[in-house]
């Protein structure tokens, strides 16, 4: 069995918590239920009346499940609008309060399940030794909300049916600290780990996502404001270490000012770049050197929050995961397509049967394997809205896949064990993709000529040979019915072209169309051998008949002492004929042999070979097509038009869409235009 790589990070689900924007209460619960997930802190919050921004931060945080929080039909209806991602659970809630016949639980993976993991582990051990401190506050503290953000607090057991601050109590004894309305904020507080620190431990940053700004330092807002909440948040969300600050409570944060401030420094200090080694104010204030004033003379940038904070060109949410392994998958074919079945080994959480109802990410890359498969593919573009389709071609499960850039998440429970994927036919998801953009795609007739012309080449790079000028004047010479020697077929490929006398063979002496000693020169004969061994010629005999006295052509492997003439039926003997002959003859077959320009496939096969050259780079796998027919969808504008291509490039830098090229022969303004588009 062939065997691939299979690179597999460990991350929480990502969920984007709905609440509306006045409501405190929806803002106080997504908080506790977070900080009761591993890993919930960089669960990012979505205001259902605000659109725009909420479509920004779904696209920046890659979300993978939207969990409505309140009580209003607005946000009840709210997941609906993005309805490719699909809930991967059964129930409506986030936790279980459990009943007589069932134990209380979580559909996502929890903080009980990080306490149970790291009972016995060393790090634990040192992080007792440190002490965790529990705080609390009154509730009528002003500052409670910003605590609450800042320092962690879990929901009710009544709520959700278990008591996780008993369960952080009995696995760390910790000290439970009250905060005085009436005193400053100890500068304690950053000093010992607390239950904010808990949902995090342990995750770190994946390379796969650029950083963008994330300069540490403080948030300056009200504490009364809920955009500002929010706000740092979504900052705190993005693993950017921030203190919430606010300026009407200045006398609070005389202790904790200078500390956090030296402890930011101290994080940077060690940064490669010096352009990262800042620390910054944050602010949605207008007037951001307002924002500053708390700070004195302290060397602090100033970052102002707006909407185009979320564009994913300023600040980038990472991908932030448990941990990693790599194993062998071994592939399979399963109906016609590529399969890859892989353990789901060392894992960096409780893997007990007790927790198999609590979901995470198991997200894939893959090195090696479908190497000369260009029909399939498991370098899926990351089209979020194709989450469903991709679930049903390479998983069966249909709410279990979320598409990531550079890789595919799988749904998994903590008591899975191994995993596969089917491999994506690219035939289907070019279909898919222009069906995203109101047209039917179907391959032309034309299209299908190339793409077996390509089978037959053994993949676009097999279209090398077809930059020999003698090549393509042999296939226009000749044609589909027309017989040739090997001795004429030579003559062709390695002369000159009567029309292009500046064009000639030894221009391409250095091509490479196949394995060959290094130094040696291309020579016509190796280019026609070629052509031959890939059946785009078929080797036969040219015989007379002698009863219609035509000649007819017999293909080599047909070759028999007595024949049937292909024009009258004469049955007759061969043998004389072929004591007479004195050379073999070859005709165009296969794909080449349907019509005489084979519907240009020919050139369509050396221009996807070109951009294959110039637009595929290191494992970056590009995805193509040859021509489509595109027809509008009903209800759809358009124009029926046919492709003579497309071409899917890879991503480039921190740009994970890619692009759409393809030549549409249809005249915009007396032109037929390369489009191009980002998917």
């Amino acid at each position: 069995m062939d065997t691939l790589r299979v690179d597999i990070c460990y991350r929480p689900l990502r969920i984007g918590w709905a609440i509306k924007s006045d409501d405190f209460q929806a803002f106080r619960k997504a908080v506790r239920y977070s900080y009761a997930l591993w890993g919930g802190r960089f669960n990012p919050i979505l205001f259902v009346d605000r659109e725009y921004e909420s479509n920004q931060l779904i696209d920046l945080f890659r979300v993978d499940v939207i969990i409505p929080v309140g009580n209003s039909d607005e946000v009840k209806d709210f997941p609906q609008k993005y309805p490719y991602l699909i809930k991967p659970f059964f129930h409506d809630s986030i936790f279980m309060k459990g009943s007589e016949h069932s134990h209380p639980s979580s559909n996502v993976l929890d903080i009980y399940n990080a306490l149970v993991y790291l009972h016995d582990k060393p790090e634990w051990k040192e992080i007792k030794d440190v002490g965790v401190y529990y705080y609390s506050w009154t509730a009528d503290d002003p500052l409670a909300d910003i605590f609450l953000s800042q320092l962690g607090g879990y929901p009710d057991k009544d709520e959700v049916g278990t008591d996780y601050l008993e369960l952080l109590r009995n696995a760390s004894k910790f000290t439970e600290i009250s905060l005085d309305s009436e005193k400053p904020i100890s500068a304690v507080t950053i000093d010992h780990p607390s239950i904010s620190y808990l949902s995090r431990h342990g995750m770190k940053r994946h390379y796969g996502i650029d950083q963008g700004r994330k300069y540490p330092g403080f948030f300056v807002g009200s504490g009364t404001n809920l955009e500002d909440l929010v706000c740092h948040w979504n900052l705190r969300a993005c693993d950017i270490s921030l203190w919430f600050i606010d300026s009407q409570y200045l006398e609070r944060y005389t202790e904790l000012l200078p500390a956090w401030e030296k402890a930011m420094q101290d994080k940077v200090a060690g940064y490669r770049h010096e352009w990262d080694r800042k620390i910054a104010v944050w602010t949605r204030w207008e007037d951001i050197n307002e924002a500053r004033k708390p700070f004195g003379e302290s060397k602090l940038i100033l970052c102002r929050v707006s909407d185009a904070t979320w564009n994913g060109l300023n600040v980038r949410a990472p991908m932030m995961y448990f941990g990693e392994s790599s194993v062998l998958g071994v592939m399979s074919d399963e109906g016609s397509k590529p399969k890859v079945s892989f353990a789901l080994s060392d894992k960096p959480f409780h893997d007990d049967i007790w927790f198999h109802q609590q979901h995470l990410v198991a997200s894939v890359s893959f090195i090696g394997g479908l190497y000369g498969d260009e029909q399939h593919t498991f370098n899926a573009p990351y089209l979020p809205e194709l989450n469903e389709f991709y679930a049903r071609t390479m998983h069966f499960i249909y709410d279990k896949l979320r598409i990531e850039p550079e890789r595919i998440g799988i749904v998994i429970d903590a008591a899975d064990h191994d995993s596969f994927l089917y491999a994506l036919p690219v035939a289907e998801l070019i279909e898919r993709i222009f069906d995203m953009a109101g047209y039917e795609a179907r391959l032309s007739n034309a299209g299908l000529i190339t793409k077996q012309l390509i089978k037959r080449l053994g993949g676009v790079q097999g279209g090398r040979v077809f930059k020999v000028p003698g090549v393509r004047r042999l296939l226009k010479i000749h044609g589909p019915n027309a017989s040739i020697t090997k001795k004429e077929a030579l003559g062709i490929i390695g002369s000159r072209d009567p029309d292009r006398p500046d064009v000639k063979f030894s221009d391409h002496k250095d091509l490479y169309i196949e394995s060959r000693p290094r130094g040696e020169k291309l020579t016509a004969e190796a280019v026609f051998g070629y052509l031959v061994e890939k059946g785009l010629f078929r080797i036969g005999v040219d015989l007379t008949c002698p009863s219609c006295k035509m000649n007819s052509w017999i293909p080599l492997d047909e070759l028999k002492h007595k024949v049937v003439c292909n024009l009258c039926g004469h049955e007759h003997n061969v043998t004389r004929n072929l004591t007479n002959m004195n050379q073999l003859h070859y005709r165009r077959s296969g794909v080449l042999g349907v019509e005489k320009n084979a519907q240009g496939a020919v050139p369509v096969c050396l221009t996807l070979q070109q951009l294959s050259t110039n637009l595929s780079s290191g494992l970056g796998k590009s995805l193509y097509s040859p021509s489509l027919d595109l027809t509008p969808k009903p209800g759809k504008d358009g124009v029926n038009c046919e492709t003579d291509f497309v071409w899917v490039t890879p991503p480039q830098g921190h740009i994970h869409r890619r692009q759409l090229l393809f030549w549409p022969n249809v005249k915009i303004k007396d032109q037929l235009p390369l489009m191009m588009f980002l998917i």
